[in-house]
């Protein structure tokens, strides 16, 4: 009897838990919407999600570690978007691309989100810190793995060539949308430069 008490109150704990974080990164999203990297400040996270400030930096020690994991967040409902939508064209390259062109999408739909997501994933770490640094168990090349798989099914595995080339869209992906903030690149030549590095490297 007591065990079965102490797995319901850890089920409702880690149910607080989640609903916490998620409340957390809403704020950051909501904040940064309203005028991206810097107009998210740690205090007003706190107070909007409803949490105690020490309780926000308990679960992430730093604006940017909040930041990568709103990045996550959005990279996991650009995942399930995918599946519930599979792209439509006929091959593998532009269907990738369309992976990437939905991405961008959902940047240009919230522009501050956007400054944010690329000020953070941008901004090098301390020198040295790389050398120790590690990603979280599960985000590597996630942006990848969600166009190879809509490029050739659930099914299949990249090859190191094929991994190789989804990297280099994703870093013209990164580059495009970065001019297209800073008014170098409108949205519909940055959706095009995109279409066409994903047919150019991936066929």
């Amino acid at each position: 009897m007591t065990e079965q008490i102490e797995e319901r109150l850890s089920g409702r704990t880690s149910e607080a838990q989640a609903a916490r974080t998620d409340r957390l990164i809403r704020a950051a999203i909501e904040l940064a919407g309203q005028g991206g990297y810097e107009a998210v400040q740690m205090r007003e996270v706190a107070r909007i999600a409803g949490v105690a400030l020490a309780t926000l930096y308990r679960y992430y020690p730093s604006k940017n570690e909040l930041l990568l994991a709103a990045v996550r967040d959005e990279m996991s409902k650009l995942d399930d978007d995918v599946r519930t939508r599979p792209p439509r064209a006929t091959t593998p390259e532009r269907r990738a691309g369309e992976v990437f062109a939905r991405a961008f999408q959902a940047m240009r739909n919230d522009p501050g989100f956007a400054h944010a997501a690329l000020s953070v994933r941008q901004s090098p770490a301390p020198f040295g810190a790389h050398e120790s640094a590690r990603p979280p168990a599960g985000t590597e090349y996630t942006f990848v793995d969600i166009a190879g798989r809509a490029a050739w099914g659930d099914d299949h595995r990249l090859t190191a060539a094929q991994r190789l080339a989804l990297q280099m869209v994703e870093s013209l992906w990164i580059s495009g949308t970065i001019d297209w903030l800073n008014g170098r690149l409108t949205a519909d030549a940055a959706v095009q430069r995109i279409r066409v590095a994903a047919e150019k490297l991936l066929s």
